[in-house]
């Protein structure tokens, strides 16, 4: 019995080699779900490549747990390292990993009959052709197109849709980690790489365009005297345009939509047809991200060098650190420019901003979302990561306008403020 579970426990081993928080989520989860983790990546040791996710509490939590239990090893990656290593299982995820050390990965593994998943986002057909090269029946693709809540950890021990490719017909049923993943999902689709790969490709996109046309006719909502809040409860009730991605604001940011949209236009350029839905939803989004700025200057009446305004947020959706594509990138310069003095309340996004503006004297942060109201100009909310919804009895007490960019507040909410309010799409 004894010999029976330590070859099963075996079997359970796993090498994941990756970069990104998809890399360490899915460490962290498997380990979670029973399994035992070898991660290799680029960061000198654990501590530091720990840091980096510091923003998502819950992973880090599952982390430091497995460490201490001894189900989770971090490992500095070295590509020959990876040649000496005899696992059951090898995850290789190639988003943020330089593409000569993929292309040498890939060879390292191309004559190991070892199951290999990977997972990663890139241009249509690269996968397959990865798997191809591959000598392994077992290869299977998973693409992370369950990322429906700020934790990356939490969508992955659970995820909402598990989609996986596989280069031999069947080979998923056979797999364990797939299954625990497969047990563990709330649905899951198995197709050859290629279709899932396109799949992905089709998901993230009609996401960007949902999303953009919504923005769009939020701005015509304003034109024509209508709420564009009662609008999306009403679309809400139809099934066939489901939930997710019916709220506008100030547009999508992070690295996927982005990076998807840049990749099915390239595709699509490769094919010699047209991409004008892709760019048309490029030029919303971007443009969606000053409408907040343009508020406010009409606001002032285009005097608003001097202002002073609190900045509510930061990342790029709610419970994140990460602001890569957020609208703060947009509308700081845009501030900078004229001379309006920005306080921002982000603890999660301190650390990320001060690297990305280089500890830049103009970028102040407050100890709490209230400081400073009694002489500010303005508060604009970008992203929301407390608990708590803001407290309308500590804004009335200064009557300080408030520019909604993520149409945070309820209407209720908004009806109880003293002062000037705007959302996005608010057109009674």
């Amino acid at each position: 019995m004894r010999n029976e579970t330590r070859d099963q426990t075996a079997h359970m081993d796993i090498c994941i080699i990756g970069n990104n928080a998809k890399s360490v989520a899915a460490a962290t989860a498997l380990t979670h779900l029973g399994c035992k983790v070898a991660l290799y990546a680029l960061s000198e040791n654990e501590e530091q490549h720990l840091e980096n996710y510091k923003f998502d509490k819950y992973l880090c939590d599952q982390w430091r747990k497995s460490i201490d239990e001894q189900s989770l090893t971090y490992h500095n990656l070295n590509v020959s390292d990876i040649e000496n290593t005899d696992f059951k299982h090898y995850w290789l995820f190639l988003d943020q990993i330089p593409e000569s050390m993929q292309e040498k990965l890939v060879l390292g593994l191309s004559q190991s009959s070892r199951n290999i998943l990977l997972s990663g986002i890139e241009p249509i057909g690269r996968i397959d052709q990865i798997a191809n090269q591959l000598s392994s029946a077992n290869v299977f693709y998973i693409p992370f197109v369950f990322l429906n809540q700020a934790s990356v950890y939490l969508a992955t021990i659970a995820p909402s849709l598990l989609l996986v490719g596989e280069k031999s017909l069947g080979t998923a049923a056979k797999n364990l980690i797939i299954q625990k993943l497969i047990e563990n999902s709330e649905q899951s689709h198995i197709h050859d790489v290629k279709t899932v790969e396109f799949a992905r490709s089709c998901m993230m996109n009609l996401m960007a365009s949902k999303l953009s046309l919504l923005n769009e006719m939020a701005q015509a909502a304003e034109g024509s005297s209508v709420d564009m809040l009662d609008v999306e409860a009403i679309l809400q009730l139809d099934k066939r345009l489901g939930e997710g991605f019916l709220k506008s604001g100030w547009g999508y940011g992070g690295s996927t939509l982005p990076k998807e949209n840049a990749m099915l236009k390239q595709h699509l350029k490769g094919l010699n047809l047209p991409f004008n839905m892709i760019e048309e939803v490029e030029k919303i989004n971007n443009e969606q991200k000053e409408l907040i700025f343009q508020k406010i200057w009409r606001y002032f009446g285009s005097y608003i060098s001097g202002k002073k305004v609190v900045i509510w947020g930061a990342g790029y959706k709610r419970g994140t650190g990460r602001t890569k594509g957020s609208a703060i990138h947009t509308l700081l310069p845009l501030f900078w420019g004229h001379d309006v003095v920005t306080l921002i309340y982000d603890p999660l996004a301190e650390d990320e901003l001060n690297e990305i503006y280089k500890q830049d004297s103009r970028l102040e942060f407050l100890n709490s979302p209230y400081e400073h109201l009694d002489t500010s100009d303005a508060v604009i909310i970008i992203n929301w990561s407390e608990d708590n919804k803001p407290d309308i009895n500590v804004i009335n007490q200064y009557q300080t306008p408030v520019f909604d960019a993520r149409n945070l507040l309820s209407r209720e909410q908004a009806s109880q403020l003293n002062g000037y309010y705007t959302g996005i799409g608010h057109g009674k």
